[in-house]
C-alpha cells in the first residue's frame, strides 16, 4: 500500500526539469521519493529503446529500491531497457561496450570480462598495506597496459606483474580494475570519452543518481557526461551523510556540478524516523552546526551499539560485535568464521566479513553452511572451558575444523600477534556466553537503516567534537552525525 507524500515529497518526485538535486535528511523518506521519481521518469520519459537507470552505491541499497519499485509501480517498470544498478554495473556496463566495439583492447583479446569483488584467494595476490605498491591498469592509444600504481586503503592485490597479467590474461579483472581502466579511458578529450558519452545518451532516457555525495571523481564525470549530452539526470543525497571518502569519494565536488550543470534544487526536510522530541530537537542541533552533548545510558537498553571502530565496540562489555575488524590474513579469517557462526546463532544474521573470510580460506559456502553448524560449537564448548590453554586449543581445532572442510592452510603469526587473537577468542567466548548481549556495529555498517533505541561509543575525541559542533566538511564529523540520526526514540552514549 502506498503511503502518502507530502508536498516536499510530490514535488521532488514529479519535477519536469531535466535536472534535479534532491538533499534528503535522514528518515526524510529518500528511498520512497526515489521510487516515485523512477515511477515518473519510467512513464513519462521512457520508450522502447532507452531506459530509466536508477543508480545506487551498494548493492544492498541498489537491493531496496529494486524492491521498492517493484512493489510500488509492478514488473512491468523493470522491463528491459529499464533497469536499477550499482555504479558498479554500469562502470562494468561501459567498460565492456568499449571492448565490443573494438575501441578497446583488453590483454588477451578480451571483449568479455569475469569480474570478481576482491583478488583474495587468487594466485599471487596477498595482502598489501595502504601506500604499498601494487599493479594496476591504464589506457594508451586503445590499448589496457600494466602500470603501477599505491595500494590505498589497504586491499589484497598484486605486487608481481607476472601473474597479474596472467589473471588478466584469463578475463578475470576487479571492480577496481574496471575503474581504473574507465578512469583512464574518458579522460577531458580522449575518443574515448565520446564513445562513452553517446553510449548514455543511446541507452538511457533518465538517470537516477542515490546517494550521489559517496560518489568519486569518475562517478561524477559520468553524471557529468551523462547530463550535458541531455540525459534527464536526477541527483539525491545528503552532504551529511557522505561516509566514503576513503574509497575515494569527493562530496566536495557534488556542489559544483549541481551549480554548473543548473541543476533545480528540491530539498526534503521533514524527517519521519524521529519520533521524540529529543531526537528531533538533536537532529536539528547537529545540522545547525551547534554543540550536542549525548547522555549516558546502558546498552541492554539499546536495539544496538554504533562505533567508529570495531575495537571501541568490543570494550563494551555487553555488546557482541558482528566483526573483529578487516580480515588481512587467514588467522584471522577462520576467526571471522567462527564469529560468524555465533553471529548467525545469536542474531540470525551473517557477520560483516565472512564472506570475505571464506574467500581467503578457499571455502566453498555450501560446504561452510552445511558442516559448520555441526563442527563449530565443539569448538566453542574448548574455548568456553575456562582452561588456561583454553583459546590456543581452540583456535587448533578451529584450524583442523576448516581444513577438514576444504580450507586453504592456516599458518599462524608470531607469538605477540597470536597472543592479541587470543584474547579477541577469550573475549568472543565471555560474550556469546552472556544471556542477553546487544549486537555491535560500525557506522559505516549502520548507514542507511534505523533502529528504536541506539547506543554510541564514543572517543573522548568524538565527544570533544560534538561540544565544538560538528561540520559536514569533516568526514570523521560526517560519520558521528550519521550514528546520532539513526534512532527513532532514543540515542545514548554507552
Amino acid at each position: 500500500m502506498r503511503l502518502p507524500l507530502t508536498d516536499e515529497q510530490k514535488s521532488a518526485a514529479t519535477c519536469t526539469d531535466d535536472r534535479v538535486y534532491i538533499e534528503a535528511s535522514p528518515g526524510s523518506g529518500k528511498t520512497t521519493v526515489a521510487t516515485e521519481r523512477y515511477g515518473v521518469c519510467r512513464y513519462m520519459r521512457g520508450d522502447s529503446e532507452r531506459g530509466v537507470l536508477a543508480l545506487s552505491f551498494a548493492r544492498s541499497a541498489r537491493g531496496e529500491l529494486y524492491e521498492r519499485v517493484m512493489r510500488r509501480w509492478g514488473s512491468a517498470a523493470m522491463r528491459w531497457p529499464h533497469k536499477v544498478w550499482t555504479l558498479d554495473h554500469l562502470h562494468a556496463a561501459l567498460v565492456q561496450h568499449l571492448l565490443a566495439s573494438g575501441a578497446l583492447r583488453w590483454p588477451g583479446g578480451h571483449t568479455q570480462l569475469e569480474i570478481v569483488d576482491t583478488w583474495r584467494g587468487h594466485a599471487g595476490s596477498r595482502p598489501l598495506p595502504a601506500g604499498a605498491y601494487r599493479c594496476g591498469l591504464y589506457v594508451d592509444s586503445g590499448q589496457v597496459r600494466i602500470g603501477g600504481t599505491t595500494a590505498a586503503p589497504a586491499t589484497h592485490a598484486f605486487s608481481a606483474a607476472k601473474k597479474y597479467r596472467e589473471r588478466l590474461e584469463d578475463g578475470l579483472c576487479t571492480h577496481e580494475e574496471i575503474r581504473q581502466v574507465l578512469s583512464s579511458a574518458i579522460q577531458k578529450g580522449s575518443p574515448l570519452e565520446g564513445i562513452v558519452s553517446d553510449f548514455l545518451k543511446g541507452t538511457i532516457s533518465s538517470l537516477i543518481v542515490d546517494e550521489v555525495f559517496d560518489g568519486n571523481r569518475l562517478d561524477l564525470r559520468i553524471v557529468h557526461a551523462a547530463a550535458t549530452k541531455g540525459v534527464p539526470t536526477t541527483l539525491i543525497g545528503d552532504p551529511w551523510q557522505a561516509l566514503y571518502a576513503f574509497r575515494g569519494a569527493a562530496p566536495n565536488l557534488v556542489p559544483s556540478v549541481v551549480t554548473a550543470l543548473g541543476f533545480t534544487a528540491c530539498p526534503i526536510t521533514e524527517s519521519f524516523r524521529f519520533q521524540t522530541g529529543a531526537m528531533q530537537s538533536m537532529a536539528a542541533t547537529l545540522r545547525l552546526r551547534q554543540p550536542v552533548s549525548v547522555g549516558a545510558g546502558a546498552s541492554d537498553r539499546c536495539d544496538v551499539v554504533l562505533a567508529s571502530e570495531w575495537a571501541r565496540l568490543w570494550g563494551c562489555t555487553s555488546v557482541l560485535p558482528l566483526s573483529f575488524g578487516q580480515v588481512t590474513n587467514r588467522v584471522d579469517a577462520a576467526m571471522a568464521i567462527l564469529l560468524d557462526h555465533v553471529v548467525a546463532q545469536r542474531f540470525k544474521r551473517l557477520s560483516s566479513f565472512g564472506p570475505d573470510a571464506e574467500v581467503m580460506l578457499g571455502l566453498d559456502e555450501t560446504v561452510l553452511r552445511a558442516e559448520g553448524p555441526t563442527q563449530l560449537p565443539s569448538v566453542m564448548a574448548t574455548l568456553s572451558s575456562g582452561a588456561a590453554d583454553a583459546a590456543s586449543t581452540a583456535f587448533a581445532e578451529l584450524r583442523e575444523v576448516l581444513l577438514s572442510m576444504g580450507s586453504n592452510n592456516i599458518t599462524s603469526l608470531t607469538a605477540p600477534k597470536m597472543a592479541v587473537r587470543y584474547d579477541r577468542l577469550r573475549t568472543l567466548s565471555e560474550r556469546a556466553a552472556l544471556a542477553d548481549v546487544i549486537p555491535g556495529l560500525t557506522i559505516h555498517q549502520a548507514k542507511g537503516r534505523e533502529w528504536r533505541r541506539v547506543g554510541v561509543a564514543l572517543s573522548d575525541v568524538e565527544v570533544a567534537r560534538l561540544a565544538s559542533g560538528l561540520d559536514e566538511t569533516r568526514e570523521a564529523d560526517r560519520t558521528l552525525y550519521v550514528g546520532l540520526t539513526r534512532a527513532r526514540e532514543s540515542t545514548c552514549a554507552v
